[in-house]
């Protein structure tokens, strides 16, 4: 199948792709090829990835099920809409908004971990009147990769917080490239609605570093607090995203594997 959506595919904002026609027919031609978009996607080899990324939804669900009516519980729904906006987004061939979303899911993800640490921040910018910013969400002093945070919540994690702090800022520098409108994203993004395979495998990339970094966030903040019975429902979904680290199967009573000195 051809990379592109459609034989003539529409550059969307040209001054001859609606100036002659009516407005319904125009976004009835942009909704054709957004749907073109979506079969070449997952007629593609690499479809699976949207799977992959897709049972993210899932994982938010259960964390929202574990947080209850905690009021940070309301920024990880809007992160999980955040989310499926991003994923279909990207189906559909806009993959700049796929990008931003991704951005925003992430803030929102870290950002309901940062302000569980401060209440009354957190119920200030639930009523509009504070600004959710990066810069103090992944503070080496106090966000919510430091130690000193990590340490209160999940002290035997606090000194691997770095290393997530640095995936993160990495992949929401990447994505903030498309937010800006840097001049390296338009080559990158088509001029037309089309499937790019290298926008797509670009985006799941990063999005699993997005998974990546929230599912330690909420972890090192959460899995010590959470009764046996949420825990246990919350297993999978931290094996999955963080089996690898020896402390979380340990907590989990899952088998660690033992180190030898080589």
């Amino acid at each position: 199948m051809s990379g592109e959506a459609s034989k003539e595919p529409m550059k969307a904002g040209s001054p001859d792709s609606c100036g002659s026609t009516s407005a319904e027919s125009y976004y009835r031609r942009l909704h054709a090829d957004c749907f073109a978009v979506l079969e070449a996607t997952f007629a593609s080899r690499v479809s699976s990835l949207q799977s992959a990324s897709h049972s993210f939804i899932k994982d938010m669900e259960r964390w929202s099920e574990a947080l209850g009516s905690r009021p940070e519980g309301e920024m990880l729904k809007a992160a999980m809409s955040e989310y499926q906006f991003a994923l279909l987004s990207l189906v559909q061939g806009q993959y700049r908004q796929a990008f931003m979303s991704l951005r925003l899911t992430m803030e929102l993800l870290l950002g309901g971990v940062y302000f569980s640490g401060n209440e009354l921040e957190l119920r200030i910018w639930l009523k509009g009147s504070r600004d959710l910013i990066w810069g103090a969400i992944v503070e080496d002093d106090g966000g919510v990769f430091s130690k000193k945070f990590i340490g209160a919540f999940l002290e035997v994690l606090a000194d691997e917080g770095r290393h997530y702090r640095l995936i993160a800022e990495s992949v929401y520098r990447e994505c903030s490239e498309y937010v800006h409108g840097n001049a390296a994203t338009h080559s990158q993004v088509p001029g037309t609605i089309c499937f790019s395979q290298e926008m797509f495998e670009s985006w799941h990339e990063k999005a699993k570093s997005v998974r990546l970094v929230t599912s330690f966030a909420l972890c090192c903040r959460y899995v010590l607090f959470l009764d046996i019975q949420t825990r246990n429902s919350l297993e999978a979904v931290l094996l999955d995203n963080l089996g690898h680290l020896d402390q979380v199967r340990a907590i989990l009573g899952a088998p660690v594997e033992p180190r030898t000195d080589g």
